[in-house]
This record gives structure tokens, C-alpha cells and sequence, in this order.
């Protein structure tokens, strides 16, 4: 049984890769703003939402997976864990990968000397909350998202609305994709990528910090890094039409 896929659009092919702890349904909002250009791809990942457990949940794995149902070669946008799934699939099927899109994204997620990041003991606070009380924690962390936005209440309805259509991850999905979170380092892999690779990142981040950007062009020249003003680590629901026109001239520039 293959991972639960979504399309919709027409044009040139795009994937969306969701983060840690969600499923497809959190892009509902944003694929409005592509479908006019794209045929737009979302997948659950395995786990999660309508999509079924591997065995082994690894990086490799997972990418593996989602290379078997979507359409190649596409445009790929990965959001959180969803771009180091996304970066894993560039390495092992550059043919696949047209362009990468590191949505709030990084190829290592915890802090370390002169690296941006988490820090570890951050990260295993907020794992914790979703690992004791998934639908909490998952209010909790959509509505810091959503905080101080001028339609905070409407998105909010609007997100858990999308979310609720579908059932809450598996535990040991959750457990497996902390454990990418806390020890994955793909910068080796980003380093070595052909495709054309570009960096979202939000201003309002408390996730992964808008000062990786210097990092990320550091660590592979050429490397396309905008930062969105005041965008938690959900620009894609908080400041959409943004977020799609950077996708799209992106996608369109030479």
C-alpha cells in the first residue's frame, strides 16, 4: 500500500513535503495560490495522516517512498522535516528533483558551533508536548504560529479545520521523525547538489532561526535565500501569496 496522495492544478509538476507531526492537509490554504500554473502534488507522509507506517522510518527510507507516487521530474518545496526528506530525494534521485525549495527548512536541524539551529534541549521540550498530548501541543504550536497575525483567529479555525479531516500521526512516526530531527546532518548533501536550491525563512521563526540563511549560501555558493518580514515558520499560511511568488519565480528564473 503506497503513501495517500493529493493533485490538483495543471502545469508544470510541484511537491509539497509536509513537516514532523502534521499530514498533506496543512497545505489546503496555500495550493490555491499555485493550482493556476502547477499541478500541485502533496503526499502524507508515512504515519501520518491517511498514509500507512513503514517498518523502517528513516530518511532514506521515507524519500524512497515518496518517490514511488509522485511525478518526475517535479519542483520540490519541503517544509521543516519536510526538507530534509526533500534534500534526501535530490541525493538519491537527482533525475526526480527539477529544483528544491527549503521551506523553514535546514540540512541540520540542531544547533552546533557556528551553525544556526535548535538547540537540543528545545527541541526535546517541544517533542515532548506532542509526544504526551498530540492535539494540545498541536494547538498550542499553530496558534504561536499564528500569533499576532492580523487574521490570527480565521486561520486558526481554517488550519484545524484541515488537520482534523485526517487521523493524528502514529507515535512511533512521531518518534522516528525526532530522531532525523535530532541527528540527520545532510549539508554534505546540499553541498553536493546540481539542482537549483533556495532557502525560505521566516523572520519570526522559533524554529529554525532566519540567520541560517548566511549559513546556507556559505555553505553552497548559488544557493537562493529570501527572508520573509514578520513570517513564523508557517509562511505558507501566514503569508501565502508571498510564498508562492518567490516558488514561482524561483521555478521560472533561468
Amino acid at each position: 500500500m503506497g503513501l495517500f496522495v493529493e493533485t490538483s492544478g495543471r502545469g508544470l509538476e510541484v511537491v509539497l513535503i509536509h513537516g514532523w507531526g502534521m499530514h498533506g492537509g496543512i497545505w489546503s490554504g496555500f495550493v490555491p495560490w499555485l493550482t493556476d500554473r502547477y499541478r500541485v502534488t502533496r503526499i502524507d507522509l508515512p504515519g501520518h495522516g491517511n498514509s500507512p507506517m513503514l517498518a523502517d522510518w528513516s530518511l532514506e527510507t521515507v524519500a524512497a517512498a515518496v518517490l514511488e507516487v509522485v511525478p518526475q521530474p517535479a519542483h520540490w518545496v519541503g517544509w521543516s522535516l519536510g526538507a530534509m526528506v526533500a534534500l534526501e530525494a535530490a541525493r538519491t534521485a537527482p533525475e526526480a528533483v527539477a529544483s528544491l525549495t527549503l521551506l523553514c527548512g535546514t540540512p541540520r536541524f540542531v544547533a552546533e558551533p557556528g551553525w544556526p539551529g535548535m538547540e537540543a534541549a528545545t527541541l526535546t521540550r517541544f517533542a515532548d508536548g506532542f509526544l504526551s498530548d498530540y492535539e494540545d501541543a498541536c494547538r498550542r504550536f499553530l496558534a504561536l504560529q499564528a500569533w499576532g497575525m492580523p487574521n490570527e483567529r480565521e486561520l486558526l479555525r481554517s488550519v484545524h479545520s484541515h488537520l482534523a479531516g485526517r487521523p493524528p500521526p502514529e507515535r512511533t512516526a512521531l518518534l522516528a521523525g525526532l530522531e532525523v530531527l535530532r541527528h540527520a546532518d545532510l549539508r554534505g548533501v546540499l553541498r553536493g547538489l546540481s539542482q537549483p536550491v533556495q532557502a525560505l525563512l521566516g523572520r519570526r521563526d522559533r524554529l529554525v532561526p532566519v540567520e541560517l540563511g548566511d549559513a546556507l549560501v556559505k555553505l553552497k555558493p548559488g544557493l537562493v535565500s529570501h527572508r520573509l518580514d514578520n513570517a513564523p515558520h508557517v509562511p505558507f499560511l501566514t503569508h501565502g501569496e508571498c510564498t508562492a511568488r518567490l516558488i514561482d519565480e524561483f521555478i521560472a528564473s533561468p
